[in-house]
């Protein structure tokens, strides 16, 4: 006998939902979490406590590698490690996906809906509405004075904010968000899904790091079937436990190094579809921009993303998103990743008289449109590597960005502008769905093509990069899963 029907590894947005609604109807379901697990009474606004705690550490890309070791752009990217994922530590923006996103998606990979026809954005409309129905999502409009600010110089310029979507209730009365919320406002996955999920009977197994999902010959058309997975537990003990299948969502960083860890690749021959695995990484490259002005702003007190402008978000619009206003929240982040006008980054006496003006500061992130290029890999000796080449595109991308959100600022008098590093919390597409096995991993049912009750549901089934913060379409993509699942998979 099986230990459960499901084993459902990441308890992030795609994690944490599929635990809930596979549990609501009797099923048995594991919830396997490398991270620990903390309520909000456990949260609090010390930084480098929470970034230990709720963060996998930041992991840069090595493009220098692919650049002959010349020195070229990199990315930091970070992403949740903690019950509830990247959605307990992220700033609950919750915007849908442009249509024409995933309109391209069945170009990308011949993705297809449940009735065998090119996927669209009505497809994901109900299970948009009903996320955000049951996560409450609003109107951000409480600004602090450092959107206002900033909002006052794109008004003057012709290019008004609008308030954001957000996974947050009134209740939220500061800026905490990157070390989560304090204040149970935040509606992420832990408070509206893995919670509930255990009072349906939900094992949740915290601190517990897959090692490997265990596979055997299948006895279907596909090479192998899986049937459990293997486990490291924070005492370093291993372990094995079975399911009638296995549903992979630690995201599009974590995913694939599970999959290539499993030698997914070796025990299917090498299958086009297997060599996909951790291919075309997109991450909505990211910066922010900061400005210092004259009055203080306290732009640390609330929401640090709670206005924006989407209207050059699509590529033929120009092709970046603007999201203010921010100064990373805490001190330590900030300085970790300044850079002064020129790119270079700021240290010494610079950095010092830079800081005396925190309070001043307001800022603009800015996340692009760019394109399904990079990779997540494992070398020989075991460790990660990730590659993410910076295009032409890119950097036309941050031009245009960085012009108009600086007529914004001098509009409304700055004095001084800075930059963040390259960033981003974005990952989307490593294990992308479709029904071209030359360009996806998992087929339009969400199932691995070369691998039978082996499935995904995570960001990294994206087929290419959306124009939004994804964690609501993510959501959705794992709505669509389990409704899947409960109609069509082991009844």
């Amino acid at each position: 006998m099986n230990d459960y029907d499901y084993i459902i590894v990441g308890s992030g947005a795609g994690g944490g939902l599929l635990a809930y609604r596979l549990s609501g109807t009797g099923k048995r379901v594991a919830l396997i979490e490398a991270g620990s697990f903390y309520g909000p009474d456990s949260f609090n606004r010390f930084e480098l406590q929470a970034v230990r705690k709720l963060w996998w550490p930041s992991t840069w890309t090595s493009n220098h590698e692919r650049n002959n070791n010349e020195p070229t752009e990199e990315m930091m990217l970070g992403m949740g490690r903690c019950v509830g994922g990247s959605t307990t530590i992220f700033t609950a923006v919750a915007h849908r996906a442009f249509p024409e996103n995933i309109d391209n998606w069945h170009n990308e990979t011949g993705m297809l809906n449940f009735s065998n026809e090119p996927i669209s954005y009505s497809d994901l409309d109900q299970s948009y509405r009903r996320i955000e129905t049951e996560t409450k999502i609003r109107k951000y409009t409480e600004w602090d004075r450092g959107t206002e600010k900033i909002a006052e110089g794109f008004k003057r310029i012709g290019h008004p904010l609008s308030p954001v979507d957000a996974f947050v209730t009134p209740a939220c009365n500061q800026n905490a968000c990157l070390f989560g919320c304090p204040t149970n406002a935040k509606t992420g996955s832990l408070v509206t899904y893995i919670i509930p999920a255990i009072y349906n009977g939900v094992d949740l197994y915290p601190d517990t790091f897959v090692t490997e999902v265990m596979t055997r010959k299948s006895s279907t058309d596909k090479p192998l079937e899986a049937y459990g997975i293997k486990y490291r537990d924070k005492e370093g003990n291993t372990g094995t436990m079975s399911g009638k299948a296995v549903i992979l969502s630690a995201g599009a960083l974590q995913t694939p190094q599970i999959l290539l860890r499993s030698g997914i690749r070796e025990k299917t021959g090498y299958t086009k579809s297997s060599m996909q695995i951790g291919q075309n990484l997109g991450v909505n490259i990211g910066s922010v921009m900061y400005g210092v002005f004259d009055e203080d702003l306290y732009n640390w007190i609330l929401h640090p993303l709670s206005a924006n402008i989407s209207e050059f978000a699509l590529e033929k619009n120009g092709g970046f998103l603007l999201e203010a206003s921010t100064v990373f929240e805490a001190p330590i982040g900030f300085t970790d990743t300044l850079l002064d006008a020129d790119g270079n980054p700021v240290w010494g006496r610079e950095l010092k008289r830079i800081t005396k003006d925190y309070r001043k500061m307001a800022g603009v992130f800015i996340n692009t449109h760019d394109m399904n290029n990079g990779s997540v890999e494992i070398d020989d000796s075991g460790k990660t590597k990730l590659y993410k080449k910076f295009t032409q595109n890119d950097r036309e991308h941050f031009r245009k960005a960085r012009d108009l959100v600086y007529e914004a600022m001098q509009s409304v008098g700055v004095r001084e502008v800075m930059h963040s590093v390259y960033l981003s919390h974005h990952v989307q597409g490593t294990c992308r769905i479709g029904e071209n096995k030359e360009k996806s991993v998992v087929d339009s049912n969400y199932e691995m093509h070369d691998v039978s009750n082996l499935f995904v549901g995570d960001g990294s089934l994206i087929p290419s990069v959306i124009d939004a913060n994804p964690s609501l379409t993510i959501y959705a993509l794992a709505d669509r899963l389990s409704n899947h699942l409960i109609q069509n998979i082991q009844k």
